[in-house]
């Protein structure tokens, strides 16, 4: 009676400590990889887009390739958030961005061109103001400065629908409030490449508008939790394949998507 009494007895902690162990709560630690190196395979300007980090945050990203120089982005944090981009050609500043936040959202982005290398004054400015409607839609209110500021004479507003993470259809409305155009996005189920870098989860939607100086980069849809497998409205189709963790290797560009036709447009590789 005495050995089953110290059996059961065993086999109850063993259980306990099962428990234990399943209920734990998960560390703060990251361990996926993060993005080392973009080549573009396919282009023939050959860039190439290199990152270094400080732990999980990212300090710098460079591209170098023919005929480009060097295109180099510095980044600047305030805690866990990204608050300013500076821009470098040849290591000559030549833009600047500007992100403030609200209640830990993105709230505003300012960007500065001057295209003379200097950013005192500012001669092109773009702000963009992020207005959240609900969980899944935000309002982007788009500025321009010349003395003060005012709403983009053309082309003021831009809206965008997300859900789970991923950028689901991007809205633009002329001076009149007409819808202008409208691109729908599709995506995989694999993990984006920019996923486990701090502070890119809250720059939500950094391409809604384009300049010269981030086209040299592959920086962008950097708020997706997955990758851009299709954009209908531009008949653009991509395909993966991946690493064994699950992030992508390559990327194809289906150019006769129908014959299942594409090119290796871009490689990654990992720390």
């Amino acid at each position: 009676m005495n050995k089953l009494t110290t059996i059961i007895g065993v086999l109850f902690l063993i259980i306990i400590s099962c428990s234990e162990n399943e209920t734990k709560e998960p560390t703060n630690e990251n361990k996926n990889p993060l993005i080392k190196t973009i080549k573009e395979i396919s282009s023939t300007n050959g860039l190439s887009t290199s990152f270094t980090y400080d732990g999980f945050k990212i300090k710098e990203a460079t591209t170098t390739g023919l005929n480009v120089g060097q295109f180099k982005i510095i980044y600047t944090y305030t805690g866990d958030l990204i608050t300013q981009e500076d821009g470098y050609i040849n290591d000559i500043l030549y833009v600047s961005t500007e992100y403030t936040y609200e209640n830990n959202r993105l709230k505003t982005t300012i960007f500065k061109d001057t295209n003379s290398g200097t950013i005192s004054p500012p001669m092109n400015q773009t702000k963009l103001v992020y207005n959240y409607l609900s969980g899944n839609i935000v309002d982007i209110d788009i500025y321009t400065y010349s003395n003060v500021w005012q709403l983009h004479y053309s082309f003021p507003k831009v809206k965008v629908h997300f859900n789970g993470g991923n950028i689901l259809k991007r809205e633009k409305f002329n001076s009149e409030g007409a819808l202008i155009s409208t691109i729908n996005y599709e995506y995989d189920n694999s993990p984006n490449i920019y996923k486990n870098i701090i502070g890119f989860d809250k720059l939500f939607f950094i391409n809604s508008f384009e300049n010269n100086f981030n086209r040299h980069f592959d920086i962008k849809d950097i708020s997706n939790t997955n990758n851009i497998k299709r954009i209908p409205s531009e008949n653009e189709y991509y395909g993966y394949n991946y690493n064994l963790d699950g992030y992508p290797k390559e990327k194809l560009n289906y150019y006769n998507y129908g014959l299942g036709q594409y090119i290796i447009e871009k490689g990654y590789t990992y720390y």
